[in-house]
């Protein structure tokens, strides 16, 4: 199974308890985007490089789990890789570039100023990224929580720039045609990804399940194993 973390996060970002996976028999692999910028990157020569790492860890078929803009990374590996993957799960995702609207002020300036003033956003982001961690409730996971972001900007934040650029444009596949079944996970007071989102992406999305819980945005943390349970092969 294959986790992507949410933007201004890194590979470090997820619950602190390895044991969860391993005892759903579990082979979790964490995969990393943060650090220096990647030139010419977008959703598909992303999918592409998840393709080269399932194939030099000899991985036939597996899973994939999105947060937050970890989630157009998910879709993208299941749409150009196809049946290689078995299920997707995304947990309060960043939406399609249509729907940024009902995204978080913040976030939509941020994906504004991506393409206008990466600079000036990028010194942003790297400030932001010093600031307290959000709390998700338990110490363990804050812990968590602040590992992750501390290590998403060890290069800078140029990296996180574009990325905010490539999902604010059009990705290179179309959602519709991925066939692999998809939970939605949401929190009902994520104000950051609202809950509309995830309705949207039931719509578009051919065999989607949208699960509504009490929550935020942070609802990967003490939804855990119930998300990793849903990337399960049946």
């Amino acid at each position: 199974m294959l986790y992507f973390h949410g933007g201004g996060d890194s590979r470090l970002t997820r619950h602190p308890d390895d044991g969860i996976a391993a005892s759903l028999g579990i082979r979790l692999l964490a995969v990393e985007r943060s650090g220096p910028a990647v030139p010419g990157r977008t959703l598909v020569t992303w999918a592409r490089d998840v393709e080269t790492l399932a194939d030099e860890l000899g991985l036939g078929r597996f899973s994939v789990v999105g947060w937050s803009a970890g989630g157009p990374h998910a879709l993208a590996v299941a749409g150009v890789l196809g049946e290689r993957v078995s299920r997707v799960v995304l947990v309060g995702s960043m939406p399609l570039p249509d729907r940024t609207a009902a995204l978080a002020r913040d976030v939509r300036l941020s994906l504004r100023a991506a393409t206008l003033a990466p600079r000036f956003l990028a010194r942003r982001l790297e400030a932001w990224g010093r600031k307290p961690t959000p709390p998700t409730g338990h110490p363990d996971t804050d812990a968590a929580y602040l590992r992750g972001r501390v290590e998403s900007f060890r290069a800078g934040g140029m990296w996180l720039v574009q990325e905010l650029a490539v999902l604010g444009r059009p990705w290179g596949f179309d959602v519709g045609e991925i066939s692999a079944p998809v939970t939605l996970w949401w929190g009902e007071s994520d104000v950051v990804c609202p809950p509309s989102i995830g309705r949207d992406y039931e719509t578009r999305l051919p065999t989607a399940t949208l699960k509504l819980v009490e929550g935020t945005h942070q609802v990967l943390f003490p939804r855990w194993r119930d998300i990793l349970s849903d990337a399960l092969p049946d």
